[in-house]
Formats: C-alpha cells, structure tokens, sequence
C-alpha cells in the first residue's frame, strides 16, 4: 500500500477537507480497535478500497482518503461521540 505521487499533498488534503479530522489513529492499534464499533468491517473496506479500481489511498503521512466528487478527497474515518477520528496506516505498512 504505497502513497501515490499523483495525490494532492497532506497539506493540500488538509486545506480541501470538509471534514476536518480531531485525531488519527492507526488502523493497527489497540486503540483502534477498542475505539471502532465495527472493526472487521473497517478492515475489510479497507482492503477492498485498496484493490482497483481504488477509491482509497494513503497520503505521504499515511493517513486514509476516499476519492470524492468534484476533484474533493475526504479522510476515511469514523466518529465517537462527538470526536472525528481518521484512520492512518502504521509507519511500517506506509513504508
């Protein structure tokens, strides 16, 4: 799962983002996996939006993005309680 250079920049992601994001987590950690109601299911999204043709992908910091409309990327997350948390890979899966 490489980043791919024809993606905007994490700091373009940030300046286009609708949802702004309070938190990212690792897909791979405990917290994640207590935090997130339907872990399996999150895991299994993701590897199919890996698959072609993909609509996710990982940005240089390895944070998760869905392709949206319009030229519009949004960050692939969920929400607990009244905080965004986004997904990003482990540092050793984005290397």
């Amino acid at each position: 799962m490489k980043t791919h250079t024809a993606f905007p920049s994490p700091q373009e992601l940030d300046r286009q983002a609708k949802i702004i994001v309070d938190e990212w987590l690792e897909v791979e950690s405990d917290l994640c996996r207590q935090m997130d109601d339907n872990y399996l299911l999150t895991k299994k999204i993701i590897k199919l939006g890996f698959q072609e043709p993909a609509y996710l992908f990982a940005d240089s910091n390895g944070r998760l993005w869905g392709r949206g409309e319009n030229g519009h990327y949004y960050p692939f997350h969920f929400i607990v309680e009244d905080k965004i948390i986004g997904y990003r890979l482990s540092k050793k899966a984005a290397n």
